[in-house]
């Protein structure tokens, strides 16, 4: 892109607040997707302090949180700083892959599959999952767009194939060494995706980077004196600590299966999880993985460059 031209200067800006009415919306699916039962669709935003709806001037991307000075117009509660985050964010990889891809077909399939990352990143953050509503559908729609560029359905078979079914293989090996799942069902779907919108050739890449970055991040939180958390308990485990707890009470045991898989293991401490030492602990993997693909539309010819010796 010429930087000195006005011209894409004004496209530049319209990608922009484009993907910020995107990342908008996304704020909308990392809140209510985890929740089960809650459509991303209805009811209308509203204050979650207060309940007021959120009118249409009060929810411009960005603009909206920075006028408000970070309060709600009703109830003066405080608005998180993670909304404009999510749509600044949205919105610099969009321009980003503009200037990486132009004006074309490549521009909307990257910048779908990024934002998908957006919302997957930040729902593992919060909740150490990855919701199969966006992995599976994922999977389907990145191949289907391999059919956009000749030859590269084949590269995106053979990753989704290669990236499910070898993480899968990793996970159960370190389950069978360690006793407990060293990473989910949800990572494993997420890079069979990754593969199957970037092709096998990725894989590489993204299993590295993600993996430095993540025991990097790791040290520095450790270092910095972050307390990390454990593992999400596994259902069984769940299952003996309500067992333990009702024949303590005097109570029938749970049924079998009657454990919530999404419960975050709270123990006798009062529902605070135990802070667990830099082995022990659960890093969202999610995030690194989203972050490390988005790195190889950028990196992955230069890094393969590198590799083949070519500088």
């Amino acid at each position: 892109m010429d930087l000195l031209d006005p011209q894409a200067w004004w496209v530049g800006v319209f990608v922009f607040l484009f993907a910020a009415t995107v990342g908008s919306f996304l704020n909308v699916v990392i809140y209510r997707l985890p929740i089960p039962g809650k459509s991303i669709v209805r009811p209308r935003s509203a204050c979650p302090a207060c309940g007021a709806l959120i009118r249409w001037y009060d929810n411009v991307p960005i603009l909206s949180f920075l006028w408000l000075r970070a309060r709600c117009r009703s109830c003066r509660a405080p608005i998180s700083w993670r909304y404009p985050l999510v749509e600044a964010l949205t919105g610099a990889l969009a321009v980003a892959l503009w200037w990486r891809f132009g004006l074309s077909a490549a521009l909307g399939v990257h910048f779908a599959f990024s934002a998908a990352l957006v919302a997957i990143a930040f729902i593992d953050y919060d909740h150490r999952i990855i919701p199969d509503e966006i992995s599976l559908p994922g999977i389907a729609i990145g191949f289907a767009c391999s059919f956009l560029w000749e030859g590269m359905w084949l590269e995106s078979l053979i990753g989704l194939l290669v990236g499910g079914l070898g993480l899968f293989l990793m996970s159960w090996g370190y389950a069978l060494l360690r006793g407990r799942e060293g990473m989910g069902m949800g990572d494993v779907k997420l890079l069979g995706m990754l593969g199957a919108w970037l092709g096998w050739r990725s894989l590489l890449f993204i299993a590295l980077f993600a993996s430095l970055q993540g025991v990097l991040v790791s040290v520095v939180l450790t270092l910095a004196g972050v307390k990390l958390k454990p593992p999400l308990p596994e259902e069984w485990e769940l299952e003996e600590e309500q067992r333990r707890a009702a024949e303590a009470a005097g109570a029938a045991p749970p049924a079998q299966g009657a454990a919530d898989p999404e419960a975050t293991g709270a123990g006798a401490d009062g529902g605070q999880e135990p802070a667990v030492g830099f082995l022990g602990a659960a890093i969202p993997f999610g995030p690194f993985l989203a972050l490390a693909a988005v790195e190889y539309l950028f990196l992955g010819p230069w890094f393969y460059g590198l590799l083949a010796g070519q500088g």
